[in-house]
């Protein structure tokens, strides 16, 4: 585990917040020790709006010049400030399409996207958010538009529903052992009469139990933000009674979705 060289895809619209979703995974990717890919891919259509051929070719080559240098310019500062390399292409056509090859030849072992609050399945105008949810088989982080992740000795991380296969995902037990801080485990009880369970880990930890009802999540945002949690590790294998759809578009901070079921992602995000 602790040589392991992983693989990070950032799946980018390149609006303002790109940025600061491009800061946290290159400072993720100096915790440990990962290599970035930027993808972004545009739809023929959003390109070529002509209809004669000449000024079509001219229109594609204008859009792969200026998005050339507006992902230069996004990439470089950062590169430079945290001593990273960022690997970055740009494609025309089918999102979907262009991801999967992507996927395909990089093999990324993290897919970051970004949230958005009033869309957040929208992602890339093409629903790639679901899309990678459903088929894509590692781990899935939803980049915080807002916060940016402090060094990794002061890193304070969270779990959600954790459970003792999420306890041994090999980055976040990479990353509890680079923090000073106490794991901070959310939990909502699938019953009123449930006990709650210690999480099965060295690190001392900070337990806050939800009762479930219809504003648990909400409360639950509040107390991430108020408690400072960095990063949060969702458990998808654990979550029965969480909606997905409802967490991307409430909570705040950056999470890691875990330990995937394809099929209960079809029927949470539709």
């Amino acid at each position: 585990m602790e040589n392991k060289n992983y693989r990070i895809l950032v799946l980018s619209d390149l609006r303002k917040t790109s940025k600061t979703i491009l800061k946290n995974t290159a400072s993720l990717a100096k915790m440990i020790g990962g290599e970035i890919a930027l993808l972004h891919v545009k739809q023929p259509l959003g390109v070529v709006k002509q209809d004669n051929q000449l000024s079509a070719v001219r229109s594609i080559n204008d859009t792969y010049k200026s998005t050339k240098n507006q992902i230069k310019g996004l990439v470089s500062p950062i590169m430079e400030d945290q001593g990273v390399s960022i690997d970055t292409s740009f494609k025309v056509g089918n999102v979907k399409d262009e991801v999967n090859k992507k996927i395909k030849e990089f093999g990324p072992d993290i897919i970051v996207l970004g949230q958005r609050k009033s869309s957040p399945l929208n992602f890339l105008g093409n629903n790639i958010t679901k899309h990678v949810l459903t088929t894509f088989d590692g781990l899935v982080m939803i980049a915080s538009h807002e916060q940016v992740f402090r060094n990794n000795q002061e890193l304070s991380l969270g779990t959600l529903n954790g459970s003792s296969d999420l306890m041994k995902t090999d980055l976040l037990e990479k990353l509890m052992k680079q923090s000073s801080k106490p794991l901070k485990s959310f939990k909502i009880k699938h019953g009123k009469n449930e006990l709650a369970q210690e999480e099965q880990t060295d690190q001392p930890v900070v337990e806050y139990v939800f009762e479930p009802q219809d504003d648990a999540l909400e409360n639950m945002s509040n107390y991430l933000a108020r408690t400072n949690v960095d990063l949060l590790f969702m458990d998808l294998n654990d979550t029965s009674n969480i909606n997905v759809k409802n967490v991307i578009g409430k909570f705040n901070v950056p999470f890691v979705l875990a330990g995937k079921h394809k099929a209960k992602f079809d029927n949470s995000l539709n």
